[in-house]
């Protein structure tokens, strides 16, 4: 089983995904896969992001009622 790449190497990803868009050295079908795997790598980090934002609120709420 594949080991789930961390925040910084999606990040990483997307950051290079960019930079190839970017360089307008990619045909039409290359680009286009590109920008799919970069959307969907977008998701996956907003999602690992609202999921850290919620452990967070409630680690706060915790913090709140043992005050």
């Amino acid at each position: 089983m594949a080991k789930e790449p961390t925040f910084a190497q999606q990040l990483e990803r997307l950051e290079e995904i960019v930079r190839r868009l970017e360089s307008q050295e990619l045909d039409l079908d290359e680009a286009l896969k590109l920008f799919e795997e970069g959307v969907a790598g977008l998701r996956g980090m907003r999602e690992r992001l609202s999921s850290a934002e919620a452990i967070v609120k409630q680690v706060l709420r915790t913090e709140d009622l043992d005050q």
